[in-house]
């Protein structure tokens, strides 16, 4: 059996601003500074193996604070970046269905398969993610492993660990700070909490 923790990062300040915030490296906010130290004091007595962290700085940010509590190095994995929203990146919808009208009407079109100009598409985001987590299924057994990411990477996880494609994407709610449990067996997996908030209050 492997257990996952995941957790998304505190909110940022381009989250507050509904920003499309995929590779640039948005600070975190007064907030999520908060959210992160909550954070790791609910993490503080949980039995944790091995952390991983997008190499990008609001989650690096948030697992370093969990670290600290918990005495245990991060291993930076840029699989678990965000996704690459290429030109659009700092834009809010909004901007981009003013400004950029035809690629807005792709986007809603195309779904999964649109590709952000100069960025990824849904698919290819989501395969980087899933060969990660079967590399860390097939080499960390009755482990625990926290991964500390973005709300892309962990919505991807989910649908791959569920259902072996990106199909799910969607229909996870992933919250800044939010933990999420998931356990495997046999590859067989079971969501044992998904979007936990109930630290941050």
């Amino acid at each position: 059996m492997i257990k996952f923790i995941f957790i998304r990062h505190g909110l940022t300040l381009d989250n507050e601003s509904m920003k499309l915030s995929g590779f640039i490296d948005s600070k975190l906010s007064d907030t999520g500074k908060n959210q992160v130290k909550k954070t790791s004091i609910r993490l503080k007595d949980e039995k944790i193996d091995l952390i991983y962290s997008s190499p990008l700085k609001r989650a690096i940010n948030t697992a370093k604070e969990i670290s600290k509590t918990n005495n245990i190095d991060i291993n930076i994995c840029d699989e678990f970046k965000e996704m690459n929203f290429g030109d659009f990146e700092g834009l809010t919808f909004k901007e981009i269905e003013y400004n950029h009208k035809e690629e807005y009407e792709r986007l809603k079109n195309e779904s999964f398969k649109y590709n952000f100009p100069n960025g990824e598409n849904m698919i290819g985001f989501h395969d980087r993610i899933a060969k990660k987590i079967d590399d860390i299924i097939k080499t960390q057994d009755d482990k625990t492993v926290l991964i500390v990411s973005h709300a892309g990477v962990i919505r991807a996880c989910l649908s791959h660990l569920i259902n072996k494609d990106h199909a799910f994407h969607w229909n996870f709610k992933i919250d800044n700070c939010s933990m999420t449990i998931v356990e495997v067996v046999d590859n067989f997996s079971v969501i044992h909490n998904l979007n936990n908030t109930e630290h941050l209050r």
